[in-house]
């Protein structure tokens, strides 16, 4: 068992393909946008750097579509990504009972006055999961996301669709 698995089980038990919806919503509540995403984790738990790779595909209605590429790596007590659109952190909440609960923090790089806190809550079979974005701006809320995902596949490197690897660099 790497180091990912025997610290941050909740968060190695990621590993897959997810199929989601993400809501954006104003501080009012407004829908401000919606789309639809499949997500696709990868996780590395060996060698003197496990690493976490995650791919995202997110897919509007007039079939818009972009696709997004974080790597991380663990550290200490958490996994930890700096790419060129984010700097923070996951882990999972240790003092949640049920242990359902992970935490992620970031920063937008090219927008440093934004913080981003991230709750994730999956369910018991771990086949599901509804995560909660809160945004703010200056230290103050502008926005919210909510998405409910299910798991496709536990088998990442066997999914086949390549536009999950089109951004990696």
């Amino acid at each position: 068992m790497g180091p990912i698995a025997a610290n941050h089980p909740l968060s190695y038990d990621q590993r897959g393909v997810w199929d989601g919806e993400y809501v954006y919503f104003d501080a009012d509540h407004t829908i401000i946008d919606r789309h639809k995403s499949p997500l696709n984790c990868r996780i590395v738990d060996e060698g003197p750097r496990p690493i976490i790779r995650q791919s995202n595909i997110y897919t509007w209605a007039d079939d818009t579509q972009e696709v997004r590429f974080f790597e991380g790596w663990y550290g200490g007590d958490r996994l930890w990504f700096d790419n060129d659109l984010i700097r923070g952190w996951t882990a999972d909440i240790k003092l949640d009972m049920t242990g359902r609960s992970i935490m992620v923090s970031w920063v937008r790089k090219d927008s440093l006055d934004i913080q981003f806190y991230e709750l994730i809550n999956t369910s018991p079979d771990g086949e599901r999961k509804n995560r909660a974005w809160q945004w703010y701006r200056n230290g103050r809320l502008f926005q919210r996301t909510l998405i409910n995902e299910s798991r496709t596949s536990r088998e990442p490197e066997n999914y086949d669709d390549a536009k999950f690897l089109v951004s990696r660099p």
